[in-house]
């Protein structure tokens, strides 16, 4: 459970010789309001047998960058009604301040620390103490990850498509589930929110867009990576004497499948492979076509050439294009979007991340939306 302003006060007076050599007084609470805005307490800041300082306190018991950046306009704006004479500083207090928000806390000028003993406390020309690096020992007060993974990162996902934006998330909704996917209200309002918090988002009554598209695609990255259920997939490695009859006989029996990995660079025109990678939802069924159609394809773990990748994860079946490949032509085909493509290239050394380099210009510059033909782009 997430702690309560009051339980991060109590906890920050049990832990006095964390924050040494910095001296604090009793603190006090019931501090006179100005304009609305009461801060949670008062103290007075020292180095051991050296003179003390005013300290104005605001506890944040979840410290997320929206949060953070509201607390430091009220202290400030506070700070400058009482006159700057009358404080020494003003401290925000929480159980973790990760690396964004002791950037916009430094911006301006509010000095902090964290129940984790990492802390950032200057008085101009008097007291400058910075120390950093302990982990959050308060997980439960970070902000949600798991957005950047499983079906919640599908919005993620829309958001980086459309550069232009959605003008509410029932048009994200429908955005996402008219690209081969599915997604409830509920989870894009989580995520929405969630990503509003850390300021990645713009959201007012009309309009919803992104404030930073490359730390959104890096966070996206990031959940890729960690995430267990990619790891998790089952893949079976065949040899098939034609690659040309393969992909026929999952169309023509009508079992789902996409081009993915290398294949799929290849077929975008990003890369040069022998080896044929394809995502099914059900291995069964693609054995059962091969045998309808006559398609010789059989276990071959040291030579195959070719890879089934079985899974109905959300993610890697969005937004899948039909495309006609240079390699495989006049044969129309599918492939994974350019964001899938992205993430299953940076995990794929060593030569992966040359072509992810590639996708992710492609990206960023908003040419990846789906509605176009790859063979224009490229």
């Amino acid at each position: 459970m997430r702690m309560t302003e009051k339980e991060v006060m109590e906890k920050f007076m049990e832990l006095p010789g964390r924050y040494n050599p910095l001296r604090f007084s009793e603190l006090k609470e019931g501090v006179v309001t100005i304009k609305g805005f009461q801060p949670d307490a008062i103290t007075a800041i020292s180095l051991e047998d050296g003179p003390s300082y005013a300290a104005l306190i605001e506890f944040v018991p979840v410290a997320n960058p929206k949060s953070i950046r509201l607390k430091c306009r009220m202290l400030v704006d506070y700070i400058c009604e009482l006159g700057q004479e009358k404080v020494g500083l003003s401290i925000v207090i929480a159980p973790f301040i990760g690396e964004t928000q002791a950037e916009i806390l430094k911006e301006q000028g509010v000095s902090w620390l964290d129940l984790s003993g990492n802390m950032m406390i200057n008085v101009p020309g008097r007291i400058y103490i910075e120390r950093t690096g302990n982990k959050n020992k308060f997980p439960d007060s970070a902000p949600i990850k798991k957005i950047f993974q499983g079906t919640s990162s599908l919005v993620i996902r829309a958001l980086l498509l459309k550069t232009e934006g959605f003008s509410s998330q029932y048009e994200i909704v429908d955005f996402i589930n008219s690209r081969n996917a599915s997604i409830t209200t509920a989870t894009v309002s989580r995520v929405l929110k969630s990503l509003e918090e850390e300021l990645l988002i713009n959201k007012t009554k009309s309009s919803i867009s992104v404030i930073n598209r490359e730390k959104l695609l890096d966070k996206l990255t990031d959940g890729y990576t960690n995430s267990s259920k990619r790891k998790g997939v089952k893949k079976y490695k065949l040899s098939a004497k034609d690659v040309k009859k393969v992909f026929c006989a999952l169309f023509e029996r009508g079992v789902d499948y996409a081009a993915c990995g290398f294949y799929a660079a290849q077929i975008k025109g990003l890369a040069v492979t022998t080896q044929a990678t394809i995502l099914i939802k059900n291995y069964e069924e693609a054995k059962k076509a091969f045998n309808l159609s006559n398609v010789k394809v059989e276990p071959d773990s040291e030579f195959g050439n070719l890879t089934l990748v079985e899974t109905k994860d959300n993610c890697v079946w969005f937004n899948i294009k039909k495309v006609a490949p240079l390699i495989v032509a006049p044969l129309i085909t599918v492939t994974v979007d350019d964001i899938e493509l992205y993430l299953e290239m940076l995990v794929d050394t060593p030569r992966g991340p040359r072509i992810a380099e590639l996708l992710r210009k492609r990206i960023l510059g908003g040419q990846s939306d789906g509605r176009q033909d790859i063979s224009t782009i490229v």
